[in-house]
């Protein structure tokens, strides 16, 4: 049986990786910094997880966020199983990062997304908009309100909420 404790170095990476990412990153300075900044957490997650210690709900939570920041279809893939396994153990915002981290990887590997959950900023207009191409064809009725994914106007409107604050 796993530990019922979590992980307080994890703690400590995952907050950092949100902690980075609450600020607009305004210069290719600041998004190399992040990038170099994700490839050590996913490290050393890994290397938790290696050691078996990445063992609770909120563990699986954690690294499954660090992996969601990864540069290649095996980290959105990481990113997924952790979180599919976390939502079954009844961590609730683990759903939402299980649809993330499957559209994540679809789109890793040339494949529309499916959820929606896939936004990229435009320069230009200085706003989001939803990542193409989608297929939504086969989600069922009540399948983005179990993984708690927003409609894609809600989620839009919260990304350019924050650019204007």
């Amino acid at each position: 049986m796993p530990p019922e404790t979590d992980n307080l170095r994890l703690e400590e990476i995952f907050n950092a990786d949100q902690k980075e990412r609450a600020q607009v990153l305004a210069t290719a300075a600041a998004v190399e910094a992040l990038r170099l900044g994700d490839l050590s957490r996913r490290k050393e997650v890994q290397e938790l997880m290696g050691r078996g210690e990445v063992n609770t709900a909120i563990d699986l939570y954690r690294a499954g966020v660090v992996f969601l920041h990864g540069a290649d279809p095996k980290d959105f893939l990481t990113a997924h199983r952790l979180s599919t396994m976390a939502s079954l153990l009844g961590h609730r915002a683990s759903r939402w990062l299980a649809a993330a981290s499957l559209d994540r990887f679809l789109m890793s590997i040339g494949l529309p997304q499916v959820y929606g959950t896939q936004f990229e900023r435009n320069e230009e207009e200085n706003r989001y908009q939803l990542r193409l191409p989608i297929d939504d064809s086969t989600v069922l009725h009540f399948e983005k309100r179990f993984f708690d994914v927003p409609p894609v106007i809600e989620r839009l409107s919260q990304l350019n909420r924050r650019i204007q604050n």
